[in-house]
C-alpha cells in the first residue's frame, strides 16, 4: 500500500541558553550577533582558562510552585520552562488537546544533579527529596509530561550530542503513523562537572571561545534548552495555527568507527545526508543552506566538510554555517537550539554566520559564512549534528510548508525474524525457555546478595542522620511512604538474580574484553544470537541494519568508576571512562563490533524502554527507511548504593527469597531486581519471505500513553486510564476487537498499584471477556530486568504461540482478582494473537499486539 506521508509543521518554539531565556529574546540575540561564550563562573575554580556558555541569568518557572521547584533538578526544569513556551505559542491549551500530545526528550546528562552533593562530598547540599523526584535518567519526561498534562506517550532519547535531533525524528514518526497529531520535543542539557571534566581532559575544549572551521580549533561547551512542537500540518491548518516552518525529512546513521572519534572518511555522515535527502524525495540541488554540526574541533570539522564535498557536488555554492559560536556546544540540547536559530532567522531572508570565524583551517575550505549574516532566500535546508559513538543524524526542513513535492513509501507489514537472550535462567533464549518449559517455577535460580560495604553504608548513615534532623524531610517522606521505617529498610540485605558462569569469549568472534563492561557484553551476546537466529550475516551491507537500544539505569559500574575519578582532582579525571559513562555506549559498543551502520538510537525511558526501542524500531521498517532493525535493551544488577537509594523511591523487594517476588498477589512485595539482556530482529515480511527466513511472530500494532501521575503515585485510576488508551490503540491500529486477542501477557512489577492498574485497564477494555482470555505475567523468572523485561516476556509469548501451552504465573498462589484469567498452571491452548503490556516507573504504557507466524 502506498502512503503519502503527512506534512509536520512547527507550531510553537521556546527557547533558554546563556543568551537568551526566551523566544523572543534569542531572535533578537542571534541578529546582535551576541556570543554567550565567557570565563566560566562554575569551573574556573578547578580548570585553568575555562570557558562556558552558561545559563546564569535569573529564570521564572511559571505556573509551578516554590516546593515543585525545588525538588526538580535543572534539566527537567529547563525542559518544562521551554516546553511551557512552545505550548503557549502554539496555543494548545490543557484538556483534549495535551491529552493527545506526546513528549519526546533528548537529553545527555540526566539524573545527576541530585547527587554531586554525594559526589563532590557535600552532604549538607543533599536533598532527599529532589533525589527521589529528579534522581533518575528517565524522571526528566515522566515530570515534565506531568507537570504540562501531556499523556499521548513519551520517550527520554540519550544518544549524547544528537539527542535532541534524534528525538525530532522520533516526533516526525509518531505523527507519520497516526498515533499523535501534535508533538512535543524539548532538548534539555545543564553542564554538571563529570561532563565538564570529560571534555576537558580530552583536550577537546579551547580556550578562548569556539571558532568552527577556522583559528585553533577546540570547543566551547554550553548548556541550555530548546522545544518545538511539531503538529500535523492539516490538523495545524484546522484549528487555525501560527505555522513557522515544516520538518520535510530525517535520518540517522552509525559510524560504526570509535568510541569517541568520528569516521575520517566521514562515510556515517554522507549515508545520514543521502538517506535524508531520499526520504524528502529531493536532491542535493535543491537544498540552499546547511547548518552545520560545526564543533569546532579539529576531527568534527575536517570529517564533516569531507563529508558535504562526497554529498553536494556543487557544494561550493552551498552556504555553510555553525551556530555554536553563539551558545557553545550544548550536547543534547544542540540540534533543536541550532534549528530555532534557523527558524528565526531565514525567514528574513538571513543566514546564521559563524561568529569568531578568522582563517580557515586545512581540509576546511567550503563556502562557510564568517562573522557577519548572508542575504539569501532559503527554500529548503539542512541541520546536521553528530555524537560520540559515530551518531548521526540529518534533517531537512522549511520556512514555509510545502516548499518540497509529497513524498511517498510502502507500508510493510514488520515481523519478528530473530530473538537473543540473556538472563540469569539461561545464557541463550534456547536455555532460557527449555529451562522454563523444563521446570515449570524458577526452583534453581539462585539470588545473590548485595551487603554495603563500610563507606556506602557510612554514606547512608550520614543522609538518614539528615532525615531525622530536618523536619520538612521528615514531613516528605511521611507524605510519600506513609511512616515506612526507611532506617530498618536500609538495613535489610537485599538481593538479585544474577548471571553467573557466563564467559562471552567462547561464543563472541570479536570480542575485545579491555572495551566491554557487563551491560555491553549482555547486549551484545543478545544480539548476535538474534542475528544469527535471523540468519543474518554482514557483508559489507551494514547500513541496512538499524538498532535501536531502550536502557533503564544503563553502564552503572563504568559511571561509578568515573565519578570517583574525579576527586580529589576533577582535572585528572579518567579519560577512558568519560565515553563509557553515557547511555549510548551500549549501541556504540555493539555497532562497533558487528559493523551495524544503519538507523541508530538510544532510549532511556527507564523501565520497559526495550519496549519503547521496539515501538520506534517498528516505525521504521513500517515506513520502509529500514528493512531490518535490532531491537531490545540491557542491564547490569545495580550496585549496593543504587539498589538502597531506589529502595527509598520504588517498591523495590530487599529481599533474597526469590519467591517473595509474587506478581499479581493478594499480599504484594515488590518486585526483585535481575540483569541481562533481550534482542528482537524486526524485518519487513516481504523482505524476510524474499530471502527465505523463518518468521516467529508478526507485530500488527502497538500503542502508547503516559498518566501524568509523577506527582499522584497512589493514583490508580489514571494509570489504568492510560494503559487502557495504549491497548485500544494497539487493538484499534491491528483492527481486532477484545475477544479475538488470545492471550494476554502484563508488565506489573508486584506492587499494589502495578496490580491494581494493570488489572483495572484490563477490566475497562475487555469486559467481561476478561474472565476467560489467559493472563500471565513471567517478570518473577528473571527478576526485574527493567530495560528489557517486555522483550524477554515477547519471546515467552512466541514459544508460547509455537508449542501451544501457556506457562503460569511462578510463585504466585494467593490473586488480587478472581474476574481475570490468571494462568495458575500449564494451559495448553492455540494462541493466534497475543498482546503483551509494558509500563515505564515515570507512567508511560505501551501495549504490543503480536500474531502467530503459522
Amino acid at each position: 500500500m502506498t502512503v503519502t506521508r503527512k506534512r509536520v509543521v512547527i507550531t510553537g518554539m521556546g527557547h533558554l541558553s546563556s543568551i537568551a531565556s526566551n523566544v523572543p529574546e534569542f531572535r533578537q540575540a542571534l541578529f546582535n550577533k551576541t556570543c554567550g561564550i565567557k570565563p566560566s563562573k562554575k569551573y574556573l575554580q578547578w580548570f585553568e582558562d575555562a570557558n562556558a556558555s552558561e545559563v546564569l541569568q535569573p529564570l521564572s518557572w511559571p505556573d509551578l510552585s516554590d516546593e515543585t521547584a525545588a525538588s526538580l533538578d535543572n534539566a527537567a526544569l529547563w525542559a518544562y520552562k521551554v516546553g511551557h513556551e512552545a505550548l503557549a505559542q502554539a496555543d494548545i491549551p490543557r484538556g483534549a488537546l495535551r491529552d493527545g500530545t506526546a513528549l519526546i526528550i533528548g537529553v545527555s546528562s540526566a539524573g545527576t544533579e541530585a547527587f554531586m552533593p554525594l559526589i563532590e562530598r557535600q552532604m549538607e547540599k543533599f536533598s532527599l527529596e529532589k533525589a527521589i523526584v529528579s534522581g533518575s535518567f528517565a524522571s526528566c519526561s515522566a515530570i515534565v509530561s506531568s507537570l504540562l498534562g501531556l499523556k499521548g506517550g513519551f520517550e527520554l532519547v540519550a544518544t549524547a550530542c544528537t539527542a535532541s535531533t534524534n528525538a525530532m525524528g522520533i516526533g516526525y514518526d509518531l505523527i507519520q503513523n497516526g498515533k499523535n497529531a501534535t508533538v512535543l520535543v524539548v532538548g534539555t542539557e545543564p553542564i554538571y562537572l563529570p561532563t565538564f571534566a570529560g571534555f576537558y581532559a580530552l583536550h577537546a575544549m579551547k580556550r578562548t571561545p569556539t571558532s568552527p572551521f577556522s583559528g585553533t580549533p577546540g570547543m566551547s561547551i554550553g548548556e541550555g534548552a530548546g522545544a518545538l512542537m511539531l503538529e500535523e500540518y492539516e490538523h495545524a491548518v484546522a484549528r487555525g495555527a501560527t505555522i513557522y516552518g515544516e520538518m520535510v525529512s530525517y535520518a540517522t546513521s552509525g559510524d560504526a568507527w570509535h568510541e569517541t572519534a568520528p569516521d575520517p572518511r566521514g562515510e556515517g555522515a554522507v549515508q545520514v545526508m543521502r538517506h535524508a535527502l531520499r526520504n524528502a524525495g529531493i536532491g542535493p540541488e535543491d537544498i540552499d543552506y546547511i547548518n552545520a554540526h560545526g564543533t569546532g574541533t579539529e576531527a568534527n570539522d575536517r570529517c564533516e566538510t569531507l563529508a558535504m564535498k562526497k554529498v553536494f557536488p556543487d557544494i561550493m555554492n552551498i552556504p555553510v554555517s555553525s551556530t555554536k559560536a553563539y551558545v557553545g556546544h550544548n550536547i543534547g540540547s544542540a540540534g533543536i537550539i541550532e534549528m530555532i536559530a534557523c527558524f528565526l532567522t531565514l525567514p528574513e531572508g538571513k543566514i546564521l554566520p559563524t561568529l569568531n570565524f578568522t582563517t580557515p583551517r586545512p581540509n576546511c575550505d567550503l563556502n562557510y559564512v564568517p562573522n557577519d549574516f548572508l542575504e539569501k532566500d532559503v527554500r529548503l535546508f539542512m541541520k546536521n549534528n553528530y555524537a560520540f559513538g559515530g551518531n548521526n543524524c540529518c534533517i531537512i526542513a522549511s520556512i514555509k510548508p510545502q516548499q518540497s513535492p509529497p513524498s511517498h513509501y510502502q507500508a510493510r507489514r514488520v515481523a519478528i525474524t530473530g530473538m537473543g537472550a540473556v538472563t540469569a535462567v539461561g545464557h541463550t533464549l534456547r536455555e532460557m525457555l527449555d529451562t522454563m518449559w523444563a521446570q515449570q517455577v524458577p526452583q534453581n535460580t539462585a539470588l545473590h546478595t548485595l551487603p554495603l560495604d563500610e563507606e556506602m553504608r557510612r554514606d547512608l548513615r550520614e543522609i538518614l542522620e539528615r532525615i531525622n534532623h530536618n523536619r520538612d524531610t521528615r514531613e516528605y517522606l511521611h507524605r510519600r511512604f506513609g511512616g515506612m521505617d526507611i532506617d530498618a529498610e536500609l538495613e535489610k540485605t537485599g538481593g538479585n538474580h544474577q548471571i553467573s558462569g557466563l564467559d562471552p569469549r567462547k561464543v563472541l568472534r570479536r570480542f575485545d574484553p579491555r572495551k566491554a563492561d557487563l551491560i555491553s557484553t549482555f547486549a551484545l551476546l543478545a544480539l548476535t544470537q538474534a542475528m544469527a537466529d535471523a540468519g543474518r550475516k554482514i557483508k559489507r551491507d551494514g547500513q541496512t541494519l538499524g538498532m535501536i537500544f531502550g536502557m533503564a539505569k544503563g553502564p552503572q559500574s563504568t559511571v561509578d568508576r568515573y565519578l570517583k575519578s574525579l576527586f580529589p582532582d576533577p582535572t585528572k579525571v579518567r579519560t577512558s571512562e568519560f565515553p563509557g559513562s553515557l547511555m549510548n555506549v551500549i549501541a556504540t559498543f555493539c555497532s562497533i563490533s558487528e559493523s551495524i551502520k544503519g538507523y541508530n538510537t538510544s532510549l532511556a525511558t527507564g523501565i520497559n524502554a526495550g519496549l519503547g526501542a521496539l515501538t520506534y524500531g517498528y516505525e521504521l521498517v513500517r515506513q520502509a527507511l529500514q528493512p531490518q532493525v535490532i531491537v531490545g535493551g540491557a542491564d547490569e544488577n545495580m550496585g549496593p548504593f543504587t539498589l538502597y537509594m531506589q529502595a527509598l523511591s520504588s517498591p523495590l523487594q530487599l529481599t533474597h527469597d526469590a519467591s517473595a517476588f509474587q506478581v499479581y498477589s493478594a499480599q504484594p512485595q515488590g518486585y526483585i531486581p535481575g540483569e541481562g539482556a533481550g534482542m528482537l530482529m524486526l524485518e519487513d515480511l516481504s523482505h524476510a519471505q524474499a530471502r527465505g527466513a523463518a518468521v516467529h511472530a508478526e507485530i500488527i500494532g502497538y500503542g502508547k500513553a503516559n498518566d501524568g501521575c509523577f506527582f499522584q503515585q497512589h493514583d490508580i485510576t489514571g494509570r489504568a486510564a492510560a494503559q487502557a488508551t495504549a491497548i485500544r490503540q494497539a487493538l484499534q491500529e491491528a483492527r481486532l476487537a477484545p475477544h479475538e486477542v488470545d492471550l494476554i501477557c502484563g508488565t506489573s512489577d508486584g506492587s499494589a498499584i502495578g496490580n491494581g492498574a494493570e488489572i483495572a485497564a484490563i477490566r475497562d477494555v475487555f469486559g467481561e471477556t476478561a474472565r476467560s482470555v489467559p493472563f500471565v505475567n513471567y517478570n518473577a523468572w528473571f527478576g526485574l530486568v527493567e530495560s528489557c523485561i517486555g522483550i524477554l516476556n515477547i519471546a515467552v509469548v512466541v514459544e508460547t504461540m509455537k508449542r501451544g501451552e501457556i506457562l503460569p504465573i511462578p510463585w504466585t498462589h494467593h490473586f488480587s482478582a478472581d474476574d481475570i484469567a490468571f494462568v495458575t498452571a500449564p494451559l495448553k491452548k492455540t494462541v493466534r494473537t497475543a498482546l503483551v503490556l509494558g509500563a515505564t516507573e515515570g507512567g508511560n504504557y505501551y501495549s504490543i499486539l503480536l500474531r502467530n507466524a503459522a
